[in-house]
């Protein structure tokens, strides 16, 4: 299993840390240390958002996200779920139930994102993240779940048990399937209907 790759751990720092208020950035340094990869790694993922206008850098130092819906375009198009093992839907719950760290991604994660109470679709097939060190062999095959492997950071900093919500996103993006789409809209109309120059005019941004 591939754990999620570096570059799309900056990406999506830059999209959380977003949502979160956070945009401001006083090096390429502390973005690395936040996300948990090298600083070099970390200045050279900037390159795409910075030479479309997502981030900016500043002459003195230091960046901005000046438009995160642009930086989660970047992430959801580098998103894959290739690695993901398919099995049944008792079996992800059974070793959800025997492992200590993991966090439930897709449409349920979007329903959480949502306020917690589904009013889009039928759920699609249910993704779940695990620690890279779980050994997936003994899965059965099936359709009803994704199970994938993540960095143990990550897995930390996934509050409440659901993957964030750059991370939820870009799954979904990556999952065929209607219902994977109408959640996903659903998200996109919650967080961007009123784009960021508007709210950067009225003083939210």
């Amino acid at each position: 299993m591939i754990a999620v790759q570096d570059t799309d751990r900056v990406l999506r720092e830059l999209v959380d840390s977003a949502f979160a208020d956070r945009r401001h950035w006083r090096s390429a340094g502390d973005l690395a240390w936040q996300a948990g990869v090298g600083e070099k790694l970390a200045y050279k993922a900037l390159g795409k958002p910075a030479s479309i206008g997502a981030v900016t850098k500043h002459p003195g130092g230091g960046f901005s996200t000046t438009d995160p819906e642009r930086v989660l375009m970047l992430l959801s198009a580098r998103r894959s779920l290739s690695a993901a093992r398919r099995t049944t839907f008792d079996a992800a719950q059974t070793l959800l139930a025997e492992t200590r760290e993991y966090a439930i991604g897709g449409t349920r994660a979007a329903v959480q994102h949502l306020g917690g109470r589904n009013t889009v679709a039928d759920h699609a097939p249910a993704i779940v993240y695990v620690s890279e060190h779980t050994d997936l062999d003994d899965l059965p095959m099936g359709d009803s779940a994704l199970v994938l492997t993540a960095d143990d950071r990550s897995l930390l900093g996934w509050t409440e048990g659901f993957t964030s919500k750059a991370q939820t996103y870009a799954d979904l993006f990556a999952q065929p399937g209607w219902q994977a789409s109408e959640f996903r809209r659903a998200l996109w109309r919650e967080w961007f209907t009123v784009d960021d120059w508007t709210r950067a005019e009225a003083g939210d941004a």
